[in-house]
């Protein structure tokens, strides 16, 4: 027994030695895989069970040994596959039958500050957000993915929406759960399938969507975000339908852009801020330590609104999504149950406790300072979608769609949906979606 610990302890420091020299857990998975194979040999070959005395359990023993070490063999090979070929929903996303559909919006493009603008061409316009979908594209998640797209497809048929965001968690990269730490598969997958509608969708990320030993990080990202693009279809290219935009403002995080919506007769309506909350503290190594919004990507956020409001003359509203709650969240948790004035009830419930970073951001005191934010949306805690207006903001949680992330969240049902908003001219309507 001793002489197969220290086996185990040498072959499992050397694949964490090798692999964190040379940057990868996928080329030495394979040391492991082979470790494996001869610790069943010899078990199988030196130690045939013979305490076992009944023969028919003695081979119901053997074929027991054979398959599991056919199947860790199996998932570390899908582990190791790049292939985006190999796509597991691509068969799926392709059999469903996304009918037509006429988004109530023009959509065009400032190449000086890659901003999008989205007018209205009747009096109202829907924006379904959707949440927390967490893809795998490995072979144990292939059933639960499939149910993730089935859920989002149900809800965007149902909505008919004229622009799609989703805050956030698109995937799931961690290997002890997919048994596969490809992040490129899975989004892939999904902007196959968002593609599909013909629908205008824009993102933001997760903390999941760019792990730190997920294969890809957001940089090598970029020409899958840039080949679904809605700029090759302005270049009447049809079928891109993702609101990507090339010209980054140079501040922290993986991603932040915001969209202008004007009504018909192209005044602004509002902006639509998406912005990276970011993923873990950096240094740290802490379990599920979050990082928040920093400082110069609040100092954008404010300056944009400064900008866009000297130009209509007035300040103007805005929405902020994003995927990690701020601490005003909870705050706000705290007042509605307190009965405090500032905190009114809009709809939903929180079944778990609210996941925020542990620093204080600021970012809730530039929106109320700057008085142009009148909701923000995020995602983030699977089983909370409650909504509070709090200090004269609504803070909303969009209902998730997850299948895998959390323990029994399939068997869940309560939570899952989306989150319907409805601009008119001079106002707009909140409304949860659950899953039917």
């Amino acid at each position: 027994m001793l002489r197969w610990l220290a086996f185990w302890l040498v072959v499992v420091l050397l694949y964490i030695a090798l692999s964190l020299y040379f940057g990868s857990y996928v080329y030495y998975a394979m040391l492991l895989v082979l470790a494996l194979v001869y610790f069943l040999a010899r078990i199988l070959l030196f130690l045939p069970f013979h305490w076992i005395k009944r023969r028919t359990l003695r081979l119901v023993f053997y074929f027991a040994a054979v398959l599991c070490s056919v199947a860790v063999t199996v998932c570390f090979a899908v582990f190791a596959v790049t292939d985006l070929s190999t796509n597991f929903a691509i068969s799926y996303i392709n059999s469903l039958d996304y009918g037509e559909h006429s988004p109530a919006c023009e959509v065009s493009y400032r190449e000086d500050d890659g901003v999008y603008t989205l007018r209205m061409t009747e009096s109202e316009m829907k924006i379904l957000q959707l949440t927390d979908i967490h893809l795998g594209e490995s072979l144990n998640t292939i059933f639960t993915d499939r149910k993730a797209l089935k859920a989002c497809y149900d809800l965007i048929m149902r909505t008919d929406p004229d622009l799609i965001i989703v805050t956030g968690d698109l995937v799931y990269s961690v290997p002890l759960a997919t048994f596969s730490n490809n992040n490129m598969r899975p989004l892939y997958a999904f902007f196959r399938f968002m593609d599909n509608f013909g629908i205008p969708w824009a993102m933001v990320y997760g903390n999941h969507d760019t792990e730190i030993f997920a294969s890809h990080q957001s940089g090598d990202l970029e020409w899958l975000f840039d080949s679904f693009s809605y700029l090759h279809r302005l270049g009447e290219t049809l079928g891109q339908t993702l609101l990507y935009s090339k010209t980054q403002p140079q501040i922290y995080g993986r991603y932040n852009q915001y969209l202008r919506v004007e009504n018909a007769d192209g005044t602004l309506n509002r902006l639509l801020f998406l912005i990276d909350s970011n993923d873990y503290v950096a240094g740290s190594v802490a379990i599920n330590d979050y990082d928040s919004v920093h400082r110069d990507q609040i100092e954008w956020y404010m300056d944009a609104i400064d900008r866009e409001s000297e130009a209509l003359g007035r300040v103007c509203p805005s929405f902020v999504f994003q995927h990690i709650p701020f601490r005003a969240f909870a705050d706000a948790e705290a007042a509605l149950r307190a009965g405090d004035p500032d905190a009114a009830y809009l709809f939903g419930a929180n079944e778990e406790q609210v996941s925020c970073p542990a620093k204080e951001s600021g970012f809730f005191d530039a929106i109320l300072q700057k008085k142009s934010t009148q909701a923000v949306f995020v995602g983030h805690d699977h089983l909370n979608n409650l909504g509070i207006t709090y200090q004269g903001v609504d803070l909303v949680y969009g209902r998730s769609i997850d299948y895998i992330a959390y323990p029994g969240i399939a068997q869940k049902t309560s939570q899952r949906g989306g989150t319907l908003i409805t601009l008119s001219a001079s106002d707009y309507a909140i409304r949860p979606i659950p899953l039917e």
